[in-house]
C-alpha cells in the first residue's frame, strides 16, 4: 500500500509550512480520497494507451510491457462475489466500480451437472423490454442476461440458481490490520497533542493507507499537491507537481 505518512510528510516538505502555508491532516483527508481517484481513473486510461502501443508493437513486452504493467495495477482492485439462491435479483456490491462479466450458473436437472455460461450484460432498461417481449431473444438458462440498475442486478431467466460477479472495486483503504473502510480519514493523529499550530503526533492505529500499489506513491503526492496547492493558493506548489507528473 502507498504509505499515508509517506505522502503527509513529503507534502509538507513541498508546501514548507514555515513560508507556504500549513498542511493540516483535516485538509489533507478531505483530498485524499479524490486524489486517490483520480489515479485510479488514470491507470484505466493509461491501459487504452498501452494497448494502442501494444497494436502499434511499440511495447517492449515480456516484463517491461506497458500494457502487463497496467493490467497487474489493475488487478490490484479485482473482486468475486459468489450470489446464491437468487430469484433473478442480486444486490451491488458496496465497493463496486467496474463490472467485469457476470457468470450464471443453473442446474434445472436434477442430478446434472451445473452449466456456467457468460450473461450478456446490458444497461438499458428499455432495451430489456424489447428483449423480453422478443419470441427470438427470450433469455435462457444457455442465453441469460443481466440487467444492471443503480443498486442492483437482474438476472433472466429467475430460474438461474446462482452467479459470480467479477468486478473492478473502488479504491479505498486500509489500516495496519488490512480492514476496508470506503470513507476513512486517511491520516489521524494523536488529539491530546494536537492544538492545531503545532507538530502533530501521527496515531498508527488509527490511521490508513492508499489502497494503491506502493509504487503509486510519487504519483499519489503529486496528485495531492496539485490539489493542495490550489487550496493554499500557492501556485509554485501547483506548478511544480504539474512539472514533476509531465516528466515522468
Amino acid at each position: 500500500m502507498v504509505s499515508v505518512l509517506q505522502v503527509y510528510t513529503a507534502l509538507k516538505d513541498l508546501a514548507n509550512k514555515e513560508q507556504k502555508g500549513f498542511i493540516t491532516p483535516q485538509v489533507f483527508n478531505s483530498f485524499a480520497a479524490l486524489a486517490q481517484m483520480n489515479i485510479y481513473n488514470e491507470i484505466f486510461s493509461e491501459l487504452v494507451d498501452a494497448k494502442r502501443i501494444s497494436r502499434q508493437n511499440f511495447d517492449p513486452g515480456r516484463d517491461k510491457s506497458v500494457r502487463k504493467q497496467k493490467e497487474e495495477d489493475l488487478a490490484f482492485f479485482y473482486r468475486r462475489e459468489i450470489y446464491s439462491g437468487l430469484s433473478g435479483l442480486m444486490f451491488k456490491p458496496l465497493d463496486l466500480s467496474k463490472i467485469i462479466s457476470i457468470v450464471t450458473e443453473s442446474s434445472s436437472i436434477a442430478g446434472s451437472t451445473a452449466s456456467r455460461t457468460n450473461a450478456e450484460i446490458v444497461y438499458d432498461a428499455e432495451k430489456i423490454e424489447y428483449i423480453l417481449g422478443s419470441n427470438l431473444s427470450t433469455p435462457t438458462d444457455d442465453f441469460p442476461i443481466a440487467l444492471v440498475g443503480p443498486t442492483q442486478i437482474e438476472l433472466f431467466p429467475t430460474s438461474l440458481s446462482s452467479a459470480t460477479l467479477a468486478y473492478y472495486a473502488k479504491p479505498t483503504s486500509f489500516n495496519n490490520d488490512g480492514d476496508i473502510d470506503p470513507n476513512p480519514p486517511y491520516y489521524s493523529f494523536d488529539v491530546f497533542n494536537y492544538t492545531g499550530e503545532d507538530v502533530e503526533t501521527f496515531n498508527s492505529p488509527t490511521s490508513r493507507d492508499f489502497m494503491l500499489p506502493p509504487h503509486y506513491l510519487t504519483e499519489v503526492v503529486m496528485e495531492m499537491a496539485k490539489l493542495i496547492g490550489v487550496r493554499l493558493r500557492d501556485q509554485q506548489v501547483s506548478v511544480f507537481a504539474l512539472q514533476e507528473e509531465k516528466s515522468e
